[in-house]
């Protein structure tokens, strides 16, 4: 199996355990007193540049992002190390009031961020073989980036999968 067929397992996972059971604010681009409620993205590689979002998807955020961290194979094991990033839109409290919408920032929205990583981890630890392909290794890692570019909220989870070795030439395997 390859590293992408392993990282396409991943978020295939991701969208029919995780995605669905959460709805996180969607960033207006015009209006910051202006939000929706959509189910996180899941991204392969880094996140998509603005305007050139897959088909279907109406926001690059909120969203978690499958990647590799690097990964190792020595013959006889191969392991990859898999960085999965999230990302939440959380610019602070919403209350209607008679002109429009009142807005308070409170800086809260790490508990998007936590209460997303503290989901997909629980649906790792129940399914640590995944697709029949990946298995999911320990420790299973996570937390936030030091700097938080308010309203984004940013952390991640880290966890090795082991997968097949690659083959090696007949030759090696005689003087390894």
């Amino acid at each position: 199996m390859s590293t992408v067929s392993v990282l396409e397992a991943l978020q295939s996972f991701l969208q029919e355990k995780v995605s669905p059971a959460i709805k996180l604010q969607k960033p207006s681009d015009n209006n910051i007193h202006e939000y929706s409620l959509v189910n996180p993205a899941i991204h392969v590689g880094w996140l998509p540049p603005k305007g050139y979002l897959p088909e279907g998807m109406e926001s690059a955020i909120p969203c978690l992002i499958v990647g590799l961290d690097d990964a190792t194979d020595d013959g006889q094991d191969s392991q990859i190390n898999i960085r999965i990033s999230v990302v939440v839109f959380s610019p602070g409290f919403h209350t209607p009031g008679e002109t429009g919408v009142n807005y308070i920032p409170d800086f809260k929205g790490y508990h998007d961020l936590l209460n997303v990583i503290d989901r997909t981890v629980a649906e790792l630890m129940k399914n640590q073989i995944i697709d029949g392909k990946v298995a999911i290794q320990m420790p299973v890692k996570w937390g936030m980036y030091q700097e938080q570019p308010y309203p984004y909220w940013y952390g991640w989870i880290t966890f090795p999968v082991k997968k097949q070795t690659y083959p090696t030439a007949e030759i090696a395997r005689q003087f390894l």
